[in-house]
């Protein structure tokens, strides 16, 4: 079996390809993973921003609306309205944070805790498809460079906000 090289010229270089970019790789394989994630959720009769919302609260318990819109990277306006249909559904309660009135509160309601504790199997079968045949140790490899890349972009982001 011959290992393929991977091309690590970036976009400016004459001899660059697509297909060997990590960043295009990244977009991809995000996009395909959403693609996955929303069709098993749609199986469920859930969508993939009220499945992220319940991910993120399951994870911090509760949370600002403003943590919930970054962590999803989503707006706030966007963020607002699935909060909404999601409180109608008895999924979350949003309530004013006791210090300071202009921040809203997010808690997942005992509904949304079964919901997600439901989905969590779900989402367990695509993350076991999705590396399917990737060791362990690659596993923590790929997870900390794509927190390193994050941070890096990061960065990028708020030297342009100084400027």
């Amino acid at each position: 079996m011959t290992e393929k090289t991977v091309n690590l010229n970036g976009p400016d270089h004459p001899d660059f390809i697509l297909d060997d970019y990590p960043l295009y790789n990244l977009n991809r394989t995000s996009a395909t993973y959403i693609d996955a994630m929303s069709k098993a959720l749609k199986s469920v009769d859930m969508d993939q921003p009220s499945w992220r919302v319940l991910m993120l609260l399951g994870d911090k318990n509760p949370s600002t609306v403003g943590e919930l819109s970054r962590r999803s990277v989503t707006k706030i306006s966007t963020i607002t309205r699935i909060l909404m249909r999601m409180e109608k559904e008895g999924l979350v309660v949003r309530k004013p944070y006791p210090e300071d009135n202009r921040v809203i509160e997010v808690f997942i309601l005992e509904k949304g805790q079964k919901v997600l504790g439901d989905l969590r199997g779900l989402a367990n079968e695509v993350y076991k498809s999705a590396f399917d045949g990737i060791s362990n140790e690659d596993i923590i490899s790929f997870t900390e460079t794509l927190m390193k890349v994050r941070q890096n972009l990061s960065e990028i982001r708020q030297l342009s906000e100084i400027s």
